[in-house]
């Protein structure tokens, strides 16, 4: 599990969040967020505190945070990981999008009033976040999910 690595996006990088999350990564996001707000969180949560603010990251001591370069999403989240010699693993898709939380299966039954009639006619197993309640299933929105992930993996095959 990506356990020993969570991490904290300031608000330059909010795009990233959603990709990190995807990729079965504990991330932590806040807008409006002081700069020493943010340092106390990292430190005290032990997270990796990403930032596009090249001043803000120069205050930051020592290994605590990485000033990320790419501009699009995708691309950051591969320099990440390739920095950090890390790879999604089994934990992929594992995590709400929306707020961060391990999504779990639920009873097909506890959700027929949650999703539309098509998807529960369509879909036997959904899953749900016990902190927002937010649904999701296996669709082909899911299929897609999984190729990224798979071209995240390929894309930070470490070098040897």
């Amino acid at each position: 599990m990506n356990e020993k690595h969570t991490f904290l996006v300031d608000e330059n990088l909010l795009g990233l969040v959603r990709w990190l999350r995807m990729m079965g990564f504990d991330t932590a996001s806040f807008k409006a967020l002081s700069d020493d707000e943010l340092l106390k969180i990292a430190y005290h949560q032990k997270r990796i505190l990403l930032t596009k603010d090249r001043l803000f990251f120069a205050r930051m001591p020592e290994n605590l945070g990485y000033l990320v370069q790419s501009e699009e999403p995708e691309d950051q989240l591969v320099e990440v990981l390739k920095h950090y010699r890390i790879m999604p693993d089994e934990n992929a898709l594992s995590r709400c999008f929306k707020c961060n939380t391990p999504i779990e299966e639920i009873d097909r039954d506890k959700v027929k009033d949650k999703v539309d009639a098509k998807t529960f006619s369509i879909y036997q197993t959904f899953f749900w976040c016990p902190h927002c309640q937010k649904v999701y299933w296996e669709g082909s929105h899911f299929t897609k999910m999984q190729n990224k992930v798979e071209e995240v993996r390929k894309a930070c095959k470490l070098d040897e």
